[in-house]
């Protein structure tokens, strides 16, 4: 209700000020001979004195008809374009009185020259729907020139940005961020901030691939983001943008971006550095031993807060050493020093509700996570359009070293005091060399192919020293190594005959796997396994801006560090957590129906899909067998799930300055698990619906005032052992444009309702049950600024095709709190 309170304001305030200083020109476009309108044309308006340069673009709609908003009088020059037709072209004069002009009706004449010569002279579409992808033509967009990448995204269909500038494709975060078709760990570990410092007028494309083919890893992947440079090279240049930014949490940073051509090389370059500082947050908790009843209740309540910077660096050099050679090499560092201060309260009572013991636990926890990575590519084109063989390959080190310090104070009757105080040294990192080459060629027309090949040396490592009363312990798993070879291979052909496209890849997978523990060598093992990975995708264009398409996708998900690390995080001794090294790859299958339609002011993509996967990773908890007061949490292969569910995306432009969003989905899922811990015969079960739902607009008053409105709304989630609760927030912001559009100044209001949001967990088995709430900090003010300076006249080359690991599951968490999500 407050968000459609405050569009319907934002939009009565619109009014007076746009009849003042626009000026609405309208007719229909239709054809000279058959009299009938003409769908979907491109139209561009433009000056008069200055007609290639574009100051409004727009497709006409169903029946032809077309409405555009232009700031102020003049000559003008309106050109028409359609394939199959001769452009048309129409000038004509605003005068100041004139707010309303008709240009009646616009003819267009058959082209009788073949398609080939159509298709060179005609005006690109702001949105191209492709058989895997859709298109936004940033080069087609005014507004490109003035604003930043991040916000332009906001245009791009399928694509939404929060209150707290979280990206969405699809209404989900899993996806991928590319530049020019390769990865950017960069974009991956805080794609907002540096999208913000890319000026817009530097990308020529965004893509939005929704089905990714065979030449990606087999990572669960649900869609790529794909934005592109220009890459002509002729023209030279510099710019640049500083920003800052603070919040009223105590948080701070800022950073800048450059980018410069000299000659055959270009750089680029960013850096952002920011202090954390997140208020204390209250948390209780409560766990029932149904097997135990002399340990029966166990009642927590604390509170903890994080602080520390982080910081993020990316510099590219690109050389051409011709039209056909290209060489770019690149390096970026993202590190995070954080510290956790945890204070919390215990007492256990027995099932007649007498207490048993009482203590507070003290712990300080310090994270040190991070990458730093090398790549280097060379691509040869050949004089063969859209032919390219790229040859690559990519270093990188991601640290994971935690340190903990936990002491017990005030302590009654508990028996675990002679194990404090208690330090865990935690380091644990994975090291990465990657090889890949890549070929794609264009076999005729509406024909090509693409085979590829590639190489993972993969190794991680975790050691542990333990310190009790100030006694180092070892454990068998202390010292642990995991190390892969990953070898791939992938080819993929793509159709397009008519309105129908066939995109079809198989890609195979090997993995050899070797784990080995110093301190016992008895438990080394190794394995290998291998898989087959296809893919197809069916399109049927239904209109010029209609498309049906059906596809089918297999994914691969391996384990990542924090799933296979053995080492136990025992901070809280009444719940430990620790990874299991013997995890295998989880196999996905899904299959997608989707249906997109585009329009000069409305938008609407709609989605059906089903996945399953017999072998998924999941976290299970148990009362642990050999100490019946504490909790364990690990991982296994012990998951069967299946899910089922539909999802809406609709953009609406009522008016040129009004544009509002919703994006909703609704999943059933079906989760079943046979053998947990010591027990096979145990079973496990759960099901349930759950969905979300998100919503804004965006309003741009006149003086280059821009409003942003954002909700969001997410059900309770169901996990294999009970279900997490729903999330929701609203955000204001509001920023203003200086100094010729080249200092931008933001404010924004997240949650501004409420102080507080509470996220509860349950879980619940036949041995236990445990509930946790945590009381999340939710209000929050904050205010950036950021200045644009310099020209680049022609973008820089890069390498369009790199290395792209996508292969991990993350986000495990067995040395943290016990609970697991994927990324």
């Amino acid at each position: 209700m407050t968000l459609l309170l405050a569009l319907c304001c934002a939009t009565s305030l619109l009014a007076q000020p746009a009849s003042v200083s626009s000026f609405t020109v309208k007719g229909q476009v239709m054809d000279s001979l058959s009299n009938e309108s003409v769908p979907y044309a491109t139209m561009k308006f433009a000056l008069a004195a200055a007609p290639q340069q574009a100051v409004k673009m727009l497709a006409t709609d169903d029946d032809g008809k077309f409405e555009a908003i232009l700031n102020a009088p003049g000559d003008y020059v309106v050109t028409i374009q359609f394939v199959g037709k001769l452009p048309a072209e129409k000038k004509f004069t605003l005068m100041p009185t004139d707010k309303t002009k008709n240009l009646g009706i616009v003819y267009m004449t058959e082209n009788t020259q073949q398609l080939e010569q159509v298709t060179v002279t005609a005006q690109k579409p702001l949105v191209k729907v492709d058989i895997d992808k859709i298109t936004y033509s940033m080069e087609e967009d005014p507004e490109s020139k003035v604003n930043n990448t991040l916000d332009m995204l906001r245009k791009v269909p399928m694509i939404t940005i929060d209150g707290d500038d979280k990206i969405q494709l699809k209404g989900s975060s899993n996806f991928k961020i590319y530049m020019d078709g390769k990865p950017s760990n960069l974009l991956s570990n805080n794609p907002s901030e540096v999208l913000k410092s890319i000026p817009a007028s530097s990308v020529k494309d965004i893509e939005v691939i929704t089905d990714p083919g065979a030449k990606y890893d087999a990572e669960g992947v649900g869609g790529i983001i794909n934005i592109i440079t220009y890459k002509n090279s002729r023209l030279q240049g510099i710019t640049g943008t500083v920003r800052v930014n603070a919040s009223d949490q105590g948080s701070f940073g800022g950073g800048g971006y450059a980018s410069a051509k000299v000659g055959n090389l270009g750089i680029t370059a960013n850096f952002n550095y920011s202090q954390q500082n997140s208020p204390w947050s209250e948390n209780e908790s409560e766990q029932l031993n149904l097997v135990n009843d002399d340990k029966y209740q166990l009642l927590g309540k604390g509170r903890n807060k994080n602080k520390g910077p982080f910081m993020y660096g990316y510099l590219e050099a690109s050389y051409e050493i011709d039209s056909l050679n290209l060489v770019s090499v690149s390096a970026n560092i993202f590190d995070v020093n954080m510290k956790n201060i945890s204070e919390s309260q215990y007492n256990l009572f027995n099932k007649s509700g007498n207490p048993v013991y009482d203590y507070e636990r003290y712990s300080e926890t310090r994270f040190k996570q991070g990458s730093t990575d090398l790549s280097v590519d060379y691509q040869r084109s050949t004089r063969k359009k859209d032919e390219l063989f790229t040859l690559s390959y990519r270093f990188s080190d991601s640290p994971y070293d935690s340190e903990s310090y936990t002491e017990l104070r005030n302590v009654n009757n508990y028996d675990m005091t002679n194990m404090y105080p208690m330090s865990i040294l935690n380091d644990a990192s994975t090291t990465e060399h990657t090889g890949q080459i890549d070929y794609t060629t264009p076999l005729f027309k509406g024909h090509t192919f693409e085979g590829g090949v590639k190489y993972i040396n993969r190794q991680s490592r975790s050691e542990t020293d333990r310190i009790i009363n100030k006694v180092s312990t070892e454990a068998a798993n202390s010292d642990f190594r995991h190390t892969q070879h990953i070898y791939s291979g992938y080819l993929g052909y793509t159709m397009r005959i008519k309105k129908v496209g066939i995109k079809a890849g198989i890609r195979a997978e090997g993995t050899a796997l070797d784990v080995a523990y110093k301190k016992d060598p008895t438990r080394n093992f190794d394995t290998h396994y291998f898989d087959i990975v296809p893919n197809a995708t069916l399109s049927y264009q239904l209109g010029m801006t209609q498309q049906l398409r059906l596809g089918y996708n297999m994914r691969i998900y391996r384990p990542g560090i924090w799933y296979l690390n053995p080492y136990v995080n025992d901070s809280n001794p009444e719940h430990i957590s620790y990874g299991n090294p013997n995890l295998d790859s989880e196999k996905s299958h899904s299959i997608n129906l989707n249906y997109s339609y585009f329009a000069q002011k409305f938008n609407m993509n709609a989605s059906f899909s089903h996945s399953f996967v017999n072998n998924s990773i999941e976290s299970y908890t148990i009362v642990d067998p050999e100490n019946s007061k504490r909790l364990i949490t690990t991982y296994d292969n012990i998951g069967h799930q299946s899910r089922t569910g539909g999802y809406v995306y609709a953009s609406w432009n009522p008016i040129a300055l009004l544009r509002i969003y919703v994006n909703a989905g609704l999943n059933y899922v079906d989760m079943e698990s046979v053998g947990i811990g010591n027990d096979q015969n145990k079973r496990l079960s759960n099901n349930g619906f759950s969905g979300n739902v998100s919503g804004g607009g965006q309003v741009t008053l006149p003086k280059d005032f821009r409003i942003n409105v954002n909700g969001y709304y997410s059900s309770p989630w169901v996990s294999l052992q009970g279900e997490g609760s729903g999330y929701y927030y609203v955000a204001f912001s509001a920023s203003k444009d200086f100094l010729k559009k080249k200092l931008t100044v933001s404010v924004s209001a997240q949650n501004p309702f409420w102080k507080t949001i509470d996220m509860k967990n349950t879980s619940i088995d036949s041995t236990f049950e445990s509930r946790n709430t945590n009381y999340r900090i939710a209000r929050s003010f904050s205010i950036s600024a950021s200045y644009r300076f310099g020209s680049l006249k022609e973008q820089i080359k890069k390498v369009r095709r790199g290395i792209s690991n996508d292969d991990q599951k993350g986000g495990g968490s067995a040395g943290g709190s016990g609970e697991g999500s994927a990324q």
